[in-house]
């Protein structure tokens, strides 16, 4: 029996050794390290990049701009004869006024609006904002120099070659009934003599109205051209011409049943040192871009239309 006993405790001690050499095999199987793939990571290569955008142009500030406004002359005819003097500066070849006749395109520009007017009425005034307004109001200098205007705020219809229906200021209400104002309306020979005087002389803002015969109304093309070369000569050899300072021409209409953009298709260009020479810009504008840009230059809140959205100005006639 005591044989038996010893057997029995020799196998049940080879049983417990077993069982305890198979659980501890299970914590070393548990214990062993695996290998993982790693977590892919972004490349450190970095991606091309793509082209700077080109910044959009803007139109400078200016200290000086003079505006001149022609008469009733489509962009094709009007080429012919003023390519020449237009190659000195940008075109615009897409332009268009805003109405017919031409009364309504002289208070767009003036004021940012045609008032609902369509015709060449001589007492339609009107009662609102306009550039003398904001100039004066801004400390500003400026003039509207009128040819054959027999002194200044002098507020009838016609006289000679002088229509008043070329001259947007005396429709509004607020220049007229202000003596201040009104007097800033003189004759162009008073222009003269500021652009001979010294540097600074010139207004910052200077409204041109040629006479009947010298914007084209009454007179051929190749006439009108020889009188604005002549003009354009005595502002850019004046004292007060930098690269700060613009000229800018533009017909008030085109001739010819032209209605599209309101007046028709006419020829616009800017002349400045700072302008290239021959450039021509393609972006649709019309009289209230012109607006829009001349307020632009002189830092003036914008009227009317002038501020739609999405008006174009004429800041790339800069480039």
């Amino acid at each position: 029996m005591a044989g038996l006993r010893a057997v029995a405790l020799v196998t049940a001690a080879a049983a417990l050794a077993l069982a305890a050499c198979s659980t501890g095999g299970g914590r070393a199987a548990s214990s062993v390290s695996t290998t993982t793939k790693p977590t892919p990571t972004a490349s450190s290569t970095p991606a091309p990049s793509s082209p700077a955008a080109t910044p959009a142009a803007v139109v400078p500030r200016l200290r000086h701009v003079v505006l001149v406004v022609m008469e009733n002359l489509g962009y094709d005819a009007a080429v012919p004869a003023f390519a020449t003097l237009a190659a000195r500066g940008a075109r615009a070849d897409d332009y268009y006024a805003v109405a017919h006749p031409s009364l309504p395109n002289y208070l767009a520009l003036d004021t940012g609006s045609t008032w609902g007017i369509t015709s060449d009425c001589t007492d339609c005034y009107v009662s609102g904002p306009d550039l003398a307004q904001q100039l004066s109001a801004a400390g500003i200098s400026w003039g509207a120099f009128m040819e054959g205007l027999p002194s200044p705020c002098w507020l009838g219809s016609s006289t000679g070659n002088y229509a008043g229906k070329h001259d947007p200021f005396r429709y509004v209400r607020q220049v007229r009934g202000s003596p201040s104002l009104c007097g800033r309306i003189r004759p162009l020979t008073e222009l003269y003599a500021d652009l001979s005087g010294p540097p600074g002389s010139l207004p910052s803002f200077a409204w041109v109205t040629p006479d009947l015969c010298h914007d084209g109304h009454d007179c051929d093309p190749a006439q009108a051209a020889r009188w604005l070369e002549g003009f354009v000569g005595r502002v850019t050899s004046s004292p007060s011409w930098d690269k700060d300072a613009a000229v800018f021409v533009t017909w008030d209409e085109a001739e010819g049943g032209d209605d599209r953009g309101g007046g028709g298709h006419v020829l616009t260009f800017a002349l400045s040192p700072s302008i290239p020479a021959g450039r021509r810009v393609s972006t649709p504008a019309s009289h209230y871009s012109l607006l829009r840009t001349v307020e632009e230059a002189l830092g003036l809140p914008l009227l009317g239309h002038a501020g739609d959205p999405g008006r174009s100005d004429l800041a790339a006639v800069w480039g």
